[in-house]
Parts: structure tokens; C-alpha cells; sequence
């Protein structure tokens, strides 16, 4: 039980907010009436906060420190070793798209000097990017999500129907091998869809805690995906699962 209700708490931190679906696809062995009292006692606890249907962040409710600051401490040391070994895929000239999150900001910080076209609708990813006269970088603009420090909105998506990426690089707050690789919005999922249909290839940065997890019913289908960049620790059966679909695990 404890275990589980830490599970609980790491995912409302990591998506800033759960609904009873998300918890139910994490946990589909346990009843709704015993994770609605995993809820309740952990609000009770204060490592929550119950609403409606589901939970927040502590965080968000507070209104301090960003659920984007709060999921870049995780799994910090894995994180960097994606964007390394993501950066190392591109070549002088690629156009590339790095969508919004955590692990696409650190391999925004490990793109190397040479001549790159990097569109983004992340606020850090552009940051992060090195200073550099060869890598031309552009914003995506839209509506600002200040929790997820992501743009989006009709403008991204119109602005993605005229461009096209020698790479797309996305993250994903889990992956099922029965599902795919989830999104945790209909903006998300339908940002990341109208990219990857100007793709050469799809890449996934993902670490190995996302492993089993299934957050919402939107979901990349493995078979839109070409390579999955990880930090080595994914279960072999996850691998081959990957593998058996035509994807590279790197």
C-alpha cells in the first residue's frame, strides 16, 4: 500500500495533476473505492491535494515552483544521458522540432556548433539551446502554459503545417507496450501528431521510470515512432516489445 500511494504522489508531482482514469490505468487491479481512500489519505497527509475527480500538486495549488522546475530534478542524472546520446544523432544542416518537457530541454543543451534549424514550442528548450551563429532557433508561438512552460494553440499548430523536420524529437510522461507513448493533453497529443507528420524521424526521449505507465487515453502508437533514446534501463521484454515494432532503443 505504501508503495503505492508513493506511486500516487510521484505522478501528481510529475503531471502537476491526476484524474480516477489516469490512477485506474496505473493501477487497473485496485478498485476505484481504495484508490479514492489512497486519495483522501494522502491529502490528509498533506502530499496531495484531493479535487474533483482526481488530485494536484501541492505545488500547483500553492502557486510555487513550476511543475516544469519540479519534473526537471527527477531522475536528473538519466535525463542528461538521453540528451547526450539523442545530440549525437544530428548532422550539419538537419531541421529539427524538440518538443517541450524536461528531457527534451537537457538535449537542447547538448546541441552541437554545427549548422541547425531547431524549431521548438518549449520557452526552456529555446534557453537551453547553447549560443551559437549555426544554430538558427524558433519559437513556436501560441498561448504560454507557465506550469508546463510549453506554447500551444491553434498558432503551433498552423505554424507546424508549413515545416518540415529532418528529426522530431518528443518526450512522454509513460509508455505501454499495449498503448504506445502517452501525452498528457489534447493540445499535446495533437501537437506532437500534426509533427510527427512532417517527420523524417521520430524520436521518444524517455527514461526508464516511464516504463508500464499509461496517464491518459491519447497515445503516439509505437509504429509512428523510429527510435527511442533511453538510459539503458529499460526491462528486456520492453526492449524487445520496442524492437519487435520496429523501433531502435538506443
Amino acid at each position: 500500500m505504501e508503495k503505492r500511494r508513493q506511486a500516487i504522489v510521484d505522478l501528481v508531482n510529475q503531471l502537476g495533476e491526476v484524474n480516477m482514469r489516469d490512477l485506474k490505468n496505473l493501477f487497473p487491479k485496485v478498485s476505484e473505492v481504495t484508490l479514492r481512500k489512497d486519495l483522501r489519505c494522502l491529502d490528509e497527509d498533506k502530499k496531495l491535494v484531493r479535487i474533483h475527480g482526481g488530485a494536484k500538486s501541492i505545488q500547483d495549488i500553492a502557486g510555487y515552483g513550476s511543475n516544469f522546475s519540479m519534473r526537471k530534478s527527477l531522475q536528473q542524472e538519466e535525463k542528461s544521458l538521453i540528451g547526450q546520446k539523442a545530440a549525437s544523432l544530428l548532422e550539419s544542416g538537419a531541421s529539427i522540432y524538440i518538443s517541450s518537457g524536461t528531457t527534451c530541454a537537457e538535449l537542447a543543451k547538448y546541441l552541437p556548433p554545427i549548422p541547425l534549424y531547431v524549431f521548438t514550442d518549449g520557452l526552456m528548450v529555446a534557453l537551453d539551446v547553447p549560443p551559437s551563429p549555426n544554430i538558427h532557433v524558433e519559437v513556436l508561438g501560441g498561448t504560454l502554459n507557465r506550469n508546463l512552460m510549453r506554447l500551444g494553440g491553434p498558432m503551433v499548430i498552423s505554424a507546424l503545417e508549413e515545416l518540415r523536420f529532418d528529426y522530431v524529437f518528443i518526450g512522454t510522461p509513460g509508455f505501454h507496450p499495449n498503448y504506445g507513448f502517452s501525452c498528457t493533453t489534447p493540445m499535446i497529443a495533437a501537437t506532437n501528431s500534426k509533427a510527427i507528420d512532417h517527420a523524417e524521424k521520430v524520436v521518444v526521449l524517455m527514461d526508464s521510470s516511464k516504463v508500464n505507465y499509461v496517464h491518459t487515453p491519447r497515445n503516439i502508437p509505437m509504429q509512428a515512432v523510429d527510435v527511442v533514446v533511453s538510459d539503458g534501463k529499460f526491462p528486456p521484454e520492453i526492449v524487445k516489445a520496442m524492437e519487435d515494432s520496429g523501433i531502435t532503443v538506443l
